[in-house]
Order: C-alpha cells, then structure tokens, then sequence
C-alpha cells in the first residue's frame, strides 16, 4: 500500500494521465484488482472543472470507489474558452461549474480538507449550504476570484460561506482572502487556528497575532506585493503602531512584502521557530536591515533549520543575504534555498573564512538563479564541502552551466555526493 500511495502523491480527476489510479492497475491483474478496492487512493484528488463533461462522469466513479472515507479535495474553475464581456459584477460562470459542485456538496459531511479557486465568483450552491453541513472540515483554503485588478466593493460575499467553514468541529486551518479579512477581522476564530495564509495590512496581521497563540505555521502577504492599488480597501486611519508579540507555537513562518518586514521582526518572538521563507519585492527602493532578524533569532532563541530567501535587486540583495547567513543564530540551518540571483559576489564571500564558518550544519544547498564566470561555481561548492562536513545535497536550477563546472560537478558525484543541475 505505501508504494501505491508514494506512486500517487496527488491524483488527478483525468482519465489516462500519470497521477490516475488506474494506471497502477495497468501492471497486473492484482494491482488493479488493490486499486479498485481501495478507498484510500480514490480519497483525495484534483477537478480541474473546464468544458469537458466527462469530468462529472469521473467525479462520480472517484466519489463512489472513496467509500466513506474523508475527502481531500483540490477545485479549479477554468473559464478559457468561455465568451465573456468582461463584466466584473454578472461574471460569467464555467456551465459544468454547478454540477461539479451538486456532487462534491453532497458529500460535504466528508469533507476534510478543501482548496477551491473560483474564476471571478463562487458557486451559489456552496453559499446556500445547511449551517452544520461540515463534520470532519479541518482545512479551508478559498479563492473567490483569480484576478488581482478588480475593485475592492461590490465582490461577492464570502460571509455565509466562512460562517459555514467556521461551524465545523474540526476546522483549525484557512486561506483567507483579502476582502473577508478586512470586513470580518475580529469575527475569526483565531484562537482555534494552527494554520493561516492571510493578505492584510501589517497592523492588522498583529491585532490579531495575539489571539494566535495556537498557530503553528503563518504565511503572510501584504496585500501591496500581489494586489493592484485599485483593488486594495482605503484605510480610513493611518496604519497603528505594531506592538510586541510572543506566538509560543509558532515553527513556520513565510511572509512576502513589498517594503522590509524589519518593524514586523522587532515586534515578533518565537522560541519554536524553526523554518523562515522571506519574500521582498522591489528591494533597491527600500533595504531592510538584517539585524533586525538577527535579533529576532537572539531574542527567540529557537533553533532554525531551514531558511529561504528571495529579493528582487541584485546585488543589494546578495549584500543584504550574506549578512544573514553570516550570523551566528544561523549556525542550525540544515536546509538553504537561495533564490535571489547570485553571482561571483556571493561565491567570493561563500569561500572566505567568514562564509566557510556560517552554516556549519547545512545539509542540502538549493540555489536557484546564478550568473558566474566559468568554475566559479564548482569552485564554492567545493569550499563548502571542506569546510560544512555535513553538505552532501546541492541544487542549481538556473545556471550557466560551464563545462568546467560540469567536470568538477561529477568528480563530486563520484565521491557521493548529490548535485541535481
């Protein structure tokens, strides 16, 4: 069973693609006699709801072979193909879009997991849903609308719906749109969540941080990185003051803003923190400063294992990114991933003493984007290999690839360790 389940990490509701069960029961008459009386592997899937009929048809078979089990379930609408006049307030609607929705609300009291994303509005038969329709739903993640350009007022109401999410036992995860959010802020059960994606203003986010002292993993965006300036609400008082708070259970943290989150690191600490994603658009307008995390690590006193970061400016982010791994609280970290784009700035750094210090138990480098000049590259990661004993996992995904650089790429793969170019 366990190679099935690896097999099909997430399984998709299109007949003959790689991720359909029945694929597996292709191999022998056994295997598909396992697959077809397997509830487990029909359980959780992705309805990618277009123009193709056949997928109600398939909806119904996966629903069936699910038996009674709990149901997780990823929801696309697609509107290609569809005439539109591009009137944001009678939006057009995928016509299969109802009844891919009758068949999945008539099992909603299996519902445990759910991220739907809807074209431009939701389906009316998930707002008109009973109160205590959701038993077992944990985790909610809702997107109304795809489009990021639309006017603030006059979107559907999300209300009813996440007073329905909200009712159930279980619910203790979410994804939550801007627009609910800023009408309904102290209205959430906060206190009851582990898991939040959220797009609100920084002095929102930590009104309410105090009331998550459960949470477990916050992902933040400022609603200015991803929304056009029509669609975000006004604000009709200047921003409030941020003012310091202690998340206890707090062990993953992603945040992506357009200015430095520096005021959001003094006021936060997290003694549990133990993974940290930073995300900054347009970073030559305004240059965090890295002590300010840095004291975040001092004062938390956590243990980090996996840090990533992205900046768009190089090189004021490599400067920016060398000073945090520089830092002694980064001593833990296990896990790297680089996504700003480097270049032979950064390896020079990465081979000196201080570079070769940091990071003393890095097992696996990830480095997304770099520009160096031939056997640069190889040349770093074999100064780290001398001076981080643990390193034995790299990855270079975009890159010039050298010859010289391949050359000494495989000499280390002969001696065992893992590069993926």
């Amino acid at each position: 069973m366990k190679v099935f389940k690896r097999s099909l990490p997430r399984r998709t509701l299109v007949h003959g693609k790689k991720l359909d069960p029945l694929l597996l029961g292709q191999v022998c008459q056994e295997w598909r006699d396992v697959t077809l009386t397997t509830p487990l592997l029909w359980s959780s899937f992705f309805v990618l709801c277009n123009l193709k009929t056949q997928t109600i048809e398939l909806l119904k078979i996966w629903l069936e072979r699910s038996a009674g089990l709990p149901l997780n379930i990823t929801f696309m609408e697609s509107l290609c193909d569809l005439k539109s006049d591009n009137e944001w307030y009678n939006p057009p609607q995928n016509p299969v879009t109802p009844h891919i929705m009758e068949l999945l609300t008539a099992h909603a009291y299996r519902w445990k997991s759910i991220d739907f994303e809807f074209s431009l509005q939701i389906s009316s038969i998930l707002q008109n849903l009973p109160l205590d329709s959701f038993k077992i739903l944990e985790s909610v993640k809702l997107r109304s609308r795809r489009a990021t350009n639309v006017r603030f007022d006059g979107l559907p109401p999300l209300v009813k719906v996440w007073d329905l999410f909200h009712a159930s036992p279980s619910f203790h995860a979410a994804q939550y749109e801007m627009e609910y959010v800023h009408d309904k802020l102290r209205d959430i059960p906060w206190s009851r969540l582990t898991f939040v994606d959220v797009k609100i203003a920084m002095d929102q986010l930590f009104e309410i941080l105090p009331d998550c002292q459960n949470l477990v993993e916050l992902r933040y965006t400022d609603p200015k990185s991803c929304y056009a300036a029509r669609a975000l609400p006004e604000r009709e008082e200047p921003p409030a003051p941020l003012t310091p708070v202690v998340l206890p259970s707090l062990r993953h943290l992603s945040m992506t803003v357009s200015s430095p989150p520096d005021e959001a690191f003094r006021n936060l600490t997290l003694p549990m923190l133990a993974s940290v994603h930073i995300r900054q658009n347009n970073i030559w307008l305004a240059r965090p400063d890295p002590i300010e995390f840095t004291n975040l690590l001092m004062r938390s006193q956590c243990t980090l294992k996996q840090f990533s970061y992205y900046a768009l400016g190089s090189p004021v982010a490599e400067e920016i990114l060398s000073e945090m791994l520089g830092s002694p609280f980064m001593s833990s970290v296990v896990d790297l991933v680089v996504e700003v784009r480097v270049t032979d700035r950064f390896a020079e750094w990465m081979m000196t003493d201080s570079g070769k210090a940091a990071l003393p138990q890095l097992e696996t480098f990830t480095l997304v984007r770099s520009s160096m000049e031939p056997g640069t590259l190889s040349k770093m990661i074999l100064a780290l290999t001398e001076g981080h004993k643990a390193l034995r996992f790299f990855d270079a995904q975009f890159w010039d690839r050298h010859e010289e650089d391949r050359k000494k790429f495989s000499d280390l793969r002969e001696k065992g360790f893992v590069i993926k170019d």
